[in-house]
């Protein structure tokens, strides 16, 4: 019983463990920065990243996702930024921000839609949430950050960024 005990509290102890703040500065400054160009509120795309990667820039998930917006290589090809690149913090970031900012102009502001767009596959504006998978809970977690990292105030999408005339 004791090896259960010791085992536990070492995995206590390892999930308790600081996050690594080497990128922190970086990772600010990658967030500014694509705000300055793609009007994706810095709140969303923290809670994305808190979601995806738990801040983790070398983060690589089961199907190859990689890096802190967890993009898969072939979506990242698709917004410019190569597989070398996904590591790289601020490269990482601007092609998650620019898939988000494409989203959310696709689906018009709806960053429910975005957001699942985002985690699984495209589909119809406002369509209901796919009830299967992690997409429901993926969701729900992004949109709780969002609101904790905006103060409890979530921003509206302007209607020019929508893509609304």
């Amino acid at each position: 019983m004791l090896e259960f005990e010791v085992l536990t509290l070492a995995l206590v102890v390892a999930s308790s463990a600081p996050p690594d703040t080497r990128y922190d500065r970086e990772i600010a400054a990658a967030i500014e920065d694509v705000h300055d160009v793609h009007y994706v509120p810095a709140a969303l795309v923290k809670a994305v990243i808190m979601r995806e990667s738990s801040w983790n820039p070398r983060a690589v998930s089961r199907a190859g996702a990689l890096g802190l917006m967890q993009l898969l290589p072939a979506t990242a090809a698709k917004v410019g930024v190569s597989r070398e690149e996904l590591f790289d913090p601020a490269k990482n970031i601007l092609g998650g921000v620019r898939l988000l900012a494409v989203l959310l102009r696709h689906y018009r502001g709806d960053v429910i839609s975005a957001l699942t767009a985002y985690n699984a596959r495209p589909r119809e504006l406002f369509a209901p949430i796919p009830q299967n998978g992690e997409t429901p809970g993926y969701v729900r977690a992004v949109l709780e950050s969002y609101a904790r990292y905006a103060g409890g105030k979530l921003h509206v999408v302007p209607e020019d960024a929508r893509g609304a005339r």
